[in-house]
């Protein structure tokens, strides 16, 4: 029994250093690749392009939808630009680097163990290259599993996929091809679409203790564990008449956002519930503000913790 104990305490800490390698990987790494993406029954063809930061350059990253509309995604450090050509829009904001296809962890590793179960699972093929597959799963079912498929040799993550508490596919991203380590020029960094007589959108962003005002004082109540704030804010966004509070939670892997908004005068708020992939969100109206929960996360809990934000005092 203590034999196999240790065999299952140095399968978790391997499949944690091949995690750890990856989001460093990631990072510091030049690559440029092909991957699909699928949520559901959506299926969609992508470019991204990576330069690692180098001397006085920021980290850079573009990404570039080759199927259905064109689209494109440019950081520039914390600067991020969208281009959509079937709406005519240009959205700039400045936000906290998160990876475009990649794992965004806020925590070391080591730290998720108690909420996550690693172990590495054998090796598979991915776009013609060698991986090491990693099985992530959740320790309660208040969140979803994951399973890594992370390059042997540069460490990259090749192909991801969440999974429900039955072990079904939600959503996955896959490479098919990928050139890493190679040079990359500037003018691959820049986006094609140009946004000529597109309407431009600043997402204007602001500490949300900046402006507090007394219907915008809310408190999230429950939370699964482990759960902790790591931003919030008020932001001037365009699809909205007024200040929105925004504040992300997050266990170090999985995410999910509250937003919550003054219900403006002849505006029909909408309540209920969607999903897409592995992503649900889940609105309703209290006090006359609109209550938004949108994360990766089981529909019940989203559910959950929508009904749990409530006014300060009550």
């Amino acid at each position: 029994m203590a034999l196999w104990a240790f065999a299952v305490a140095a399968a978790a800490s391997e499949a944690q250093d091949f995690v750890n390698q990856m989001v460093e990987a990631t990072k510091a790494l030049n690559y440029d690749g092909l991957f699909v993406y699928q949520r559901d029954s959506q299926l969609n063809a992508m470019r991204i392009i990576h330069k690692a930061a180098t001397g006085s350059d920021a980290e850079s990253e573009r990404l570039v939808s080759l199927s259905g509309p064109a689209r494109e995604v440019v950081r520039d450090g914390a600067k991020v630009k969208c281009i959509f050509s079937d709406d005519k829009e240009v959205m700039v904001e400045k936000r906290q680097p998160r990876d475009f296809y990649a794992l965004g962890l806020s925590e070391p590793v080591a730290k998720l163990a108690d909420l996550y179960a690693f172990k590495t699972e054998g090796m598979e093929r991915v776009a013609g290259r060698q991986t090491h597959l990693v099985g992530i799963i959740p320790r309660g079912a208040d969140r979803y599993g994951y399973r890594l498929w992370i390059d042997a040799d540069s460490k990259l993550l090749l192909k991801s996929a969440i999974l429900s508490r039955e072990g079904r596919v939600l959503e996955q991203v896959q490479f098919v091809q990928i050139e890493i380590n190679g040079n990359i020029p500037d003018a691959l960094l820049q986006a094609e679409l140009e946004g000529t007589g597109f309407t431009w959108y600043t997402s204007e962003t602001e500490p949300a203790d900046a402006r507090a005002q007394p219907g915008q004082e809310w408190d999230v109540r429950w939370l699964p564990s482990g759960f902790e704030m790591r931003n919030s804010q008020v932001q001037h966004l365009a699809t909205s008449d007024g200040p929105v509070k925004h504040v992300v939670y997050s266990d170090g892997l999985a995410m999910v956002s509250v937003f919550v908004e003054k219900v403006m005068h002849k505006v029909h708020p909408f309540q209920g519930y969607s999903s897409l992939g592995a992503v649900n969100a889940f609105s309703r109206v209290a006090d006359s503000y609109q209550v938004t929960v949108v994360g990766e996360l089981p529909e019940p809990v989203v559910r959950h913790i929508a009904t749990s934000v409530a006014f300060h005092g009550r």
